[in-house]
């Protein structure tokens, strides 16, 4: 995504997550923006961002989601995630149940875009996301 929006953004990645856990993961994936760590969750909750049921939160919408990733990515990514923990579901330390959310903060700090998700496999539309950077940007 970050080459579709030149130089209008910066993406950063914010996550509860232990910072052991993040480093052999942003190395392994080769992941080359910024991992936030937010450890008691304050900006989680200053986003508006709670906790999901167990039903939404693995029901059957994820389970359908985890089918389409493994139908696209195939077999070998999912011995990948079964080898290394940290990248499946969650390790056992992790909340499964806290909800994710993507942002887009204009450059004068207001939110351009808030999209909460409802659980794991809802995200925004691509387009929308990068639609709202362009607008935040001009």
């Amino acid at each position: 995504m970050s080459e579709r929006l030149g130089h209008e953004a910066d993406i950063a990645l914010i996550t509860f997550s232990s910072r052991e856990l993040l480093d052999d993961y942003q190395t392994r994936r080769s992941v080359r923006v910024p991992i936030l760590v937010d450890a008691d969750r304050s900006v989680y909750r200053a986003y508006g961002l709670g906790r999901g049921s167990l039903g939404a939160v693995w029901g059957w919408t994820t389970i359908r989601r985890y089918i389409e990733i493994l139908r696209s990515s195939g077999v070998r990514n999912a011995l990948d995630a079964m080898r290394y923990p940290s990248d499946s579901a969650v390790s056992s330390r992790e909340d499964t149940r806290q909800l994710g959310g993507d942002f887009v903060i204009a450059p004068d700090g207001t939110i351009a875009l808030a999209y909460r998700s409802s659980g794991p496999a809802d995200r925004p539309d691509l387009e929308a996301l990068v639609t709202a950077v362009h607008r935040a940007a001009s």
